[in-house]
């Protein structure tokens, strides 16, 4: 947005008027200089503020530093043979501008002590240089020459040599594995220190594991620094950390090594109970550090204030195991509940302390094994519904998810440490059958005169039988748990067995059924609201039809397509 004419032409005219001021006062500095110059005294300090400005100063302030120089060493003293060192200084970048017209001052007044013949001495400097601030340090920069609030300039030397930021205590020291043939807690390292020095740069994220507020143990990060010069030791450096439980701060000799707890967000989990949602990606809370210094030295690039942001990330590494069999063969009754199916084991821990696995076992039982025997009641009834039907007895088996399935899951700290993100670590064993189906009916079907027995059978299986690792950040979870996800097709067969009749008409089959038992079952994105993964089933009926063909002693033979059934869904069910 360009500004107002008249706010530019307010902006000019202070800045022309800080040019004279300015003029007048290195004129009061440098007497004899104001007098061998004469009537060009304004034009000299003009050049010398251009040159600042093209140099890219634009603090009022570094341009008089700049000007001051300049009565020192001469006009464009920077751009002559032996001020090597000058030009060095002013090859740095234009962020660091007031670090670069502090280290030209220093080295100005190292180089007037090393100068036997020198008119001027480094205490005149040193001088003019401090009254100099105090009547023109609190302006501002070219455009902005008055600010509503001046921050003062920092003068003196006051850096940092190196920091390191370390995890005290870690909140994890352990994770499931699976070794010597079963799944058991192993010892973590702690991760490296961060170190930040000259070379090594502060990462823009710290990243570390940790519980909610009152959960032991707690993470505790420690921070230790190194001065290289301090400008007030009560002062600088001076360490905040900010976040959802204040402000801490510490100043001074403090910082050489301070630690503190660290917390993360409460997490609620899953509404339907432990375990039943799997691998949550739940968020971070995210804290800010600094450190904070001048950020000046008289040598050499400055290694400045260092800030960062600290995510923690839920510590909570979990552990599930569940065992489930197939019911016996057994008939299916309208309107009668199966027999009872074997028990559902179920093992959830976190952080090896056991958790209530009653929610995930009724989550099955109560559930999945519900559900299913409610779709063979479906099943029953749509069979029943066939035209032409007599009776129907169905009796078999039919499971979903039976097997053995365990699954290990929690944040972990990332290839480097705790410098960067943390990511989701997941193992699983997965010997399961998706579904087992073992399903047999038998009715009479009458059409036209026409009698016969029919049979219809669905039988297979399909297998669930995988290992699931992701204990990098790459690949993401989504491609490691989606093979977890399993289509299946169970087709239907059919036998037709004709019976005698008093016209002696015979039904016959002309080809194959059609039809299937079609879904999904596994492991998918959660559908209920919230990161994770739930166990999950769907099973539909794709149409059915049956080629027929009745034989009639007078009419002779006569082929049609008899539909069985409709497109229905027969189960649809999640955990989570």
């Amino acid at each position: 947005m360009s500004r107002p004419p008249d706010t530019e032409a307010r902006e000019a005219a202070a800045w022309a008027a800080f040019v004279h001021q300015l003029a007048e006062h290195l004129a009061a500095q440098w007497p004899a200089m104001q007098e061998r110059l004469g009537d060009k005294h304004h034009a000299f300090v003009e050049l010398a503020v251009q040159q600042g400005l093209k140099l890219g100063f634009t603090r009022a302030a570094s341009v008089a530093r700049f000007a001051n120089l300049s009565f020192v060493w001469g006009p464009s003293f920077h751009e002559r043979a032996g001020f090597e060192w000058a030009q060095g200084l002013l090859a740095a970048p234009r962020d660091r501008e007031w670090a670069t017209l502090h280290q030209l001052v220093r080295r100005s007044l190292l180089e007037l002590a090393r100068l036997p013949d020198a008119q001027i001495q480094p205490e005149a400097l040193r001088g003019a240089d401090e009254r100099l601030m105090a009547r023109f340090g609190a302006l501002g920069t070219v455009g902005a020459l008055h600010p509503p609030e001046a921050l003062p300039l920092p003068l003196l030397a006051c850096d940092l040599e190196a920091v390191e930021l370390r995890l005290l205590e870690p909140a994890v020291t352990e994770q499931y594995q699976w070794q010597a043939g079963q799944w058991q807690r192993v010892a973590l390292p702690s991760p490296a220190p961060v170190r930040v020095d000259a070379a090594n740069p502060m990462p823009r994220l710290v990243g570390v594991l940790a519980h909610p507020p009152g959960v032991k143990p707690q993470a505790r990060v420690q921070l230790r620094s190194r001065s290289h010069a301090v400008c007030n030791g009560d002062v600088h450096p001076a360490l905040t950390f900010g976040g959802t439980h204040g402000r801490w701060r510490w100043a001074g000799h403090e910082t050489r090594a301070v630690s503190w707890p660290v917390s993360t967000l409460a997490q609620p989990g899953p509404a339907a109970g432990p375990g039943t949602a799997i691998a949550e990606e739940t968020s971070p809370d995210i804290f800010k550090l600094d450190l904070q210094v001048c950020g000046l030295r008289d040598e050499g690039d400055a290694l400045g204030a260092q800030g960062t942001l600290l995510w923690a990330w839920p510590a909570a590494q979990w552990f599930v195991d569940i065992e489930r069999q197939a019911p016996a063969s057994q008939p299916v009754v309208a309107g009668q509940a199966q027999a009872s199916r074997p028990a559902t084991r179920c093992r959830v821990e976190c952080d090896g302390q056991g958790q209530d696995a009653q929610p995930l076992r009724r989550g099955f039982e109560q559930g999945l094994d519900v559900a299913t025997a409610q779709a063979l009641q479906q099943l029953l009834k749509t069979l029943s519904a066939i035209e032409g039907c007599g009776p129907v007895r169905l009796e078999g088996v039919l499971a979903l998810l039976v097997g053995r399935a365990a699954l290990t899951w929690g944040w972990c700290q990332g290839p480097g440490g705790l410098d960067g993100r943390a990511f989701m670590r997941l193992l699983g064993a997965l010997e399961m059958q998706g579904c087992q189906a073992d399903l047999q009916a038998e009715t009479e079907l009458a059409l036209d005169g026409g009698r016969a027995r029919l049979m219809l059978r669905c039988v297979g299986t399909a297998d669930l039988r995988l290992q699931l690792r992701r204990e990098a950040p790459d690949p993401p979870l989504l491609p490691t748990l989606m093979p977890a996800r399993l289509s299946l097709r169970l087709p239907f067969t059919a036998e037709l067995t004709p019976l005698a009749t008093d016209t002696g008409s015979l039904l016959q089959m002309a080809g194959p059924c059609t039809g299937a038992l079609v879904g999904e079952v596994g492991l998918r994105p959660r559908t209920s609201g919230g990161s994770g993964w739930e166990w999950f089933a769907q099973l539909r009926l794709e149409p059915g039809q049956l080629k027929l063909a009745l034989v009639d002693p007078v009419l002779g033979q006569r082929q049609f397509m008899h539909p069985l059934w409709p497109a229905m869904t027969l189960l649809d069910w999640s955990l989570a």
